[in-house]
């Protein structure tokens, strides 16, 4: 609808606003400059372009707010983002700029050569809306300020903020706005390598039906933060989506650990686009620099919806935390055999272990059975233990693989050599594990003892007396990944981030049933201080008293390996499962050893004086190994045996390479 006026000066001088009162002042005094200017001929516009400029503005008709057509999905978006007439307004003319090329013209012969600029938009949108030019250009101020709406969704982008005064900038819709405006609903494609549009639909898994409607009730009341607590593998994926469903809402699925920071705002703008709600996996590795966490702060308020996220977040929003817990074992087994297809090459008893052995919950479970089927299904063989081993080491090996190496290990225990009662140790921690399931589970302990059921175990001693390979052998014989912590990728300068890196390890290894091995973990276990001096030392104390939690509250199975027992903090020493104590190998040992690392295909000279070479070399078992395999070289470039002086040499070297002074003495 148009309203006529009265145009001219006539009018102005009647309605004029007092507001305007700047106005006039300022086009007084530019008027005196132009005259001043065009008195000596410095003017380079026409006469009558000069002239025009300097007539009052007055819109010839006003502009009232019009109704789009409701079902349209302009009209739509208006009533989602709530925006007001003189915003829908330009939102209009800037989409007509971009669809229609006699629109595109016009702009341009308004002055909008390369794309519209702010005056232009000021004179065919707001100007026409009030009297008063100061009304008219609070409203184009307010529509387009920093922290309007659609700047902060980067609906709209100005371009020459920092260079050109503001009526000079020139302003676009965003592609994205322009696509889905013309009904072009797809998912972003700056988005697909990180985020997931979920439709609603029903969720195929036996999820707790309390917990889905505590998440959706933490929904319904909007402008919060859900954190959703639990291990990797619980289903708190799950529960959001079906939480999702039950509300008729999309759900929008950002990876926090691929998500590009720069990309936040853009995911967020997604999600009112979709009208979905948020669910963000890894919050705190997307969270991680603060300016992330600004990104999204600026972000919450314009979008209300509550967000839920794992991992933890500070935020100003109220935050409601939920459980998702891990079933107990039948519960597991119950879950297994609901996901498994009904023939596998697997027994009951296989099954029963399965679901003791991995920690996982109903996400977890139906993850790992839909690889452990395609596996199969690719090697056209019936199912079984290995393919889901092989599927859940695929699911947690990428959280253990940034700090961590799986080893492979080919060593047998024949070819420990370690004192009975050492033995005997060792074969006592092997039984923890294998038979945790019976003991904790049906027998009753877990419930008991509560809190700390995994095995975590501390192998003090020298240098080379066989705690890295121990670990390995009892890996090995329980059918567990070995994973080897690089202290090197768990230490950061950051912090925080070294405690999150740890946390990262022991979540995967609890879940995924690998073994973690921490060798040579003073920097991480070592005592406390209570003179604290300095930066370091109190992000030393703060990573040993993550440790002392975690550790309480560990249900994996970790060793960690020192040559000085005395460095490892006391409190964490008693929070230890098992305590072994490797000593220094004395003669006979070493002897055993000589005898058990020369395999039995090697050439050996007649007289090889193995005897004699433990006697005279006091050597650890490590140490004996790298002297028989250069020795070993040594033999094998002369083209002959393994003789006693090729030994004697080769443990020479290894004596010179150590700093040693002379040969014979105590080698750890």
């Amino acid at each position: 609808m148009l309203t006529a006026v009265e145009p001219g000066n006539a009018f102005l001088a009647k309605r004029r606003d007092p507001a305007d009162d700047y106005l006039t002042r300022a086009r007084m005094l530019v008027e005196l400059a132009v005259n001043q200017r065009r008195s000596t001929g410095m003017l380079g516009a026409g006469q009558g372009t000069i002239d025009a400029l300097l007539r009052p503005a007055v819109p010839g008709v006003l502009v009232a707010d019009h109704d789009y057509l409701p079902g349209t999905p302009f009209a739509e978006l208006i009533r989602e983002l709530g925006l007001g007439s003189s915003t829908a307004d330009l939102l209009a003319v800037l989409l007509a700029s971009e669809t229609d090329p006699a629109i595109a013209q016009l702009l341009a012969h308004l002055g909008a050569t390369s794309a519209p600029t702010l005056d232009v938009l000021f004179d065919i949108v707001y100007r026409p809306r009030a009297i008063a030019h100061s009304q008219a250009a609070a409203m184009l101020h307010r529509d387009l300020a920093a922290d309007a709406l659609l700047r902060r969704l980067r609906l709209l982008h100005l371009d020459g903020v920092d260079s050109r005064p503001f009526l000079l900038q020139t302003i676009r819709i965003a592609p994205r706005l322009t696509s889905w405006l013309l009904g072009l609903r797809d998912l972003d494609p700056e988005l697909a390598a990180s985020v997931e549009l979920v439709a609603p639909q029903p969720v195929n898994a036996p999820l707790s039906v309390e917990i889905v409607e505590r998440v959706a009730a933490a929904i319904r009341q909007r402008d919060r933060v859900l954190v959703l607590r639990g291990a990797r593998g619980s289903g708190r994926e799950l529960v959001m989506r079906a939480a999702a469903h039950r509300l008729g809402r999309s759900l929008l699925v950002i990876d926090g650990r691929r998500l590009p920071p720069a990309s936040l705002v853009v995911a967020l703008r997604e999600a009112v686009l979709q009208r979905a709600l948020v669910f963000v996996r890894d919050a705190d590795e997307l969270f991680a620099m603060p300016e992330t966490r600004q990104r999204f702060a600026e972000t919450l308020g314009v979008a209300h919806d509550t967000i839920a996220i794992t991992g933890s977040l500070a935020t100003s929003r109220p935050i409601v935390e939920i459980e998702i817990p891990v079933p107990a074992r039948d519960a597991r087994l119950a879950l297994w055999r609901a996901f498994l297809p009904e023939q596998t090459s697997m027994t009951k008893r296989e099954l029963r272990e399965v679901a003791g052995i991995y920690n996982l919950g109903v996400g977890g479970i139906s993850a790992a059975c839909k690889l452990a089927r395609e596996a199969a299904t690719i090697s056209e063989a019936m199912l079984s233990r290995t393919h889901i081993a092989s599927a859940v080491r695929r699911m947690f090996e990428g959280d253990l693989a940034t700090v961590a190496t799986r080893v492979e290990v080919s060593q047998e225990w024949s070819d420990l050599v370690l004192p009975d009662e050492v033995m005997a140790s060792i074969r006592g921690v092997t039984d923890r594990i294998a038979y945790r399931n019976e003991v904790l589970g049906d027998w009753g302990f877990a419930r008991k003892l509560g809190k700390g059921l995994g095995l975590t175990m501390l192998f003090s001693g020298p240098p080379g007396t066989g705690k890295s390979m121990v670990a390995g052998l009892i890996a090995r014989e329980l059918g567990l990944d070995l994973y080897v912590i690089d202290l090197s990728r768990i230490a950061s300068k950051w912090i925080g981030e070294t405690e999150k890196n740890l946390a990262r390890a022991f979540d995967a290894a609890e879940a995924g049933h690998a073994m973690l091995l921490f060798d040579e973990a003073d920097s991480v276990l070592g005592k406390r201080t209570t003179d604290v001096r300095s930066s370091n030392d109190r992000n030393a104390n703060l990573e040993t008293n993550f440790i002392l939690a975690r550790l309480e509250q560990f249900q994996g199975i970790a060793a960690f390996t020192t040559n000085i027992a005395s460095a490892i903090d006391p409190a964490i020493a008693r929070r230890m499962s098992a305590t072994v104590v490797f000593p220094f190998p004395d003669h006979e040992a070493r002897l055993e050893l000589w005898q058990r690392l020369i395999p039995a295909e090697a050439p050996v000279a007649p007289n090889l004086d193995l005897t004699g070479l433990a006697q005279r070399f006091e050597l650890s078992g490590g140490f004996i190994r790298n002297v028989v395999l250069r020795g070993a070289f040594l033999a094998a470039r002369e083209g002959a045996p393994i003789s006693t002086a090729h030994l004697e040499r080769a443990a020479r070297d290894e004596y010179g390479d150590r700093g040693a002074l002379s040969t014979g003495g105590r080698l750890s």
